[in-house]
């Protein structure tokens, strides 16, 4: 009995590492507010948009963010005077896979 236990465990083993995987990156960019171009920007994500991927199969994996200089200092560590952060976020990039 445990060697067929064993036998099942190490065939599932095998077969969950032979596994094919499709990927897909989904970035949301940022939006601006209209009272300064200088503010962090907004990003709206919805719980319906994040279960459409989850219908067609796919699993989030990720979420990495895509930075942008927003007080540029032209090579000079005087023009930012370090009262407010020098990037912010621009884009939200969302990592997916499934199955092939």
């Amino acid at each position: 009995m445990k060697k067929l236990f064993l036998i099942v465990m190490l065939g599932l083993g095998v077969s969950s590492c032979t596994s094919n995987w499709e990927y897909k990156v989904v970035t949301l960019k940022g939006t601006e507010k209209e009272s300064s171009k200088f503010d962090q920007k907004k990003f709206e994500v919805t719980d319906e948009d994040l279960n459409l991927f989850g219908k067609e199969g796919w699993e989030l994996v990720d979420i990495y963010e895509t930075t942008e200089t927003v007080h540029p200092n032209f090579g000079n560590d005087q023009y930012v005077s370090g009262l407010q952060p020098n990037v912010r976020t621009a884009e939200i990039n969302f990592v997916f896979k499934r199955k092939k």
